[in-house]
């Protein structure tokens, strides 16, 4: 969790500094004490403590020590008549403005430093989350879910895929990606030229009017609540969403690609894949076949992944039917499309009741993995069971990376800490 500085003198070292000074300089500096105290005390960062600012404390102590005796060496000649008392008063003030620049130096860059979260410490925030009336931007959503000629007559699972498209790139590991950002919306910015956000565009920019309407919505938000009132609009299940996502500016690093799925497992065990792509954000195998289930929902196009057609019958329906249609249906290998030869990349499709649907290669692997599969099974016999672990995976991927959520990641004078 993040811990905040403490107050200026709070008794948590605050005042380590000009203690260690007045100590050193001992009875000699007796009469200069709240003037020492004082002046670096306001030179120096309030709450700054000696880890805050890495003050290479013995070597300070030494130099003061030695300021302490050529003091009270002039004390002895003042004494001796040959100092004069506004010369060891100007000594005094030179040597407590002397230290305090150097602790006020010291504690600058360690206040300033932005620690690394889920997106860069280069990447500038352009807005962060404001107040905002969720209920009418829901209604705003559900009122543009309804496209006649888009589809199957909805939006919706174009929605979907633009909320799962933006979480999907998170990484464990290094605290990278994750959903909050909205790099895509910035034209040249490689994200938005993945092929796997092919088509993404036509999603974000019918909410574009939902955002203008609600300028203090941030994108990250946007996008993510969309694709989840989408979901709950399609008879999917009650999802317990919370805003607090924030937006990049156009600087944002990019992100390699590669970090989403492909259809066809890039040339290894496509079960194996699956586990690489989604262990990297900390899912596990259950969670991975209960998001799959997102395969009721719409359909491929061949202008934007080559592949083509419904997973479902019922596209627009959210249900656990795509679970029952992999272990029911028989599925070959697709040869022709529309009376021609299929020239487009391996796909599957239900050869013996119609050849109207499909499933990719990664669909397959979940039937195919003894330990995927398990779970195919579960959900084909039980929706009640699908709709609550797909609300529970679906909440962690729309969360993955945010920082308001799982706070961010501090270095401390011992190392980093959570």
């Amino acid at each position: 969790p993040t811990t905040p500085p403490p107050p200026e003198g709070s008794g948590n070292g605050s005042n380590v500094v000009p203690l260690l000074l007045v100590a050193a300089l001992g009875g000699a500096a007796y009469m200069y004490q709240d003037q020492i105290m004082g002046m670096v005390n306001g030179g120096a960062a309030a709450g700054t403590t000696v880890e805050d600012t890495g003050l290479p404390i013995q070597k300070l102590k030494s130099e003061v020590e030695a300021l302490g005796a050529k003091i009270e060496a002039e004390v002895a000649r003042e004494q001796a008549g040959q100092a004069s008392k506004q010369r060891l008063e100007e000594e005094a003030k030179a040597a407590a403005e002397a230290v305090a620049a150097a602790a006020a130096a010291a504690a600058k860059p360690a206040a300033e430093a932005v620690p690394q979260s889920s997106s860069s410490s280069k990447d500038a925030v352009i807005q962060k989350p404001g107040k905002v009336d969720y209920a009418k931007v829901r209604e705003a959503i559900v009122d543009i879910l309804d496209e006649p000629g888009y589809d199957d007559g909805s939006i919706g699972p174009l929605l979907v895929r633009l909320a799962w498209h933006s979480a999907g790139t998170f990484d464990k590991n290094t605290g990278r990606g994750g959903s909050e950002g909205a790099c895509m919306r910035y034209e040249n910015h490689p994200e938005a030229g993945w092929g796997a956000n092919a088509g993404l565009n036509l999603a974000r920019a019918r909410l574009e009017k939902i955002k203008e309407h609600f300028p203090e919505i941030t994108y990250s938000d946007l996008w993510s609540f969309a694709g989840t009132v989408a979901l709950e609009e399609m008879g999917g299940p009650e999802f317990k969403w919370r805003p607090g996502r924030r937006d990049l500016d156009v600087s944002c690093n990019s992100l390699p690609d590669g970090l989403l799925p492909d259809a066809d497992g890039r040339g290894k065990n496509p079960a194996d894949h699956l586990r690489d792509i989604f262990y990297r954000m900390g899912f596990n195998d259950q969670e991975i076949v209960a998001l799959s289930g997102a395969h009721a929902l719409g359909r491929c196009h061949t202008d934007r992944s080559g592949f083509w057609g419904p997973w479902t019958r019922a596209p627009t329906t959210f249900s656990n039917e795509y679970f029952r249609l992999l272990l029911e249906e028989t599925w070959s290998k697709k040869t022709t499309h529309q009376g021609k030869e299929w020239r487009g990349p391996l796909q599957f499709e239900n050869s013996e009741t119609g050849s109207d649907l499909m499933m990719l290669e990664t669909d397959m692997a979940l039937v195919q993995d003894a330990q995927m599969k398990q779970y195919v099974e579960l959900y084909a016999k039980d929706e009640a069971r699908f709709m609550k672990d797909f609300a529970a995976a679906w909440i962690k991927l729309q969360e993955l990376g945010v920082r308001r959520f799982h706070g961010r990641r501090r270095y401390f004078f011992f190392g980093p800490r959570e």
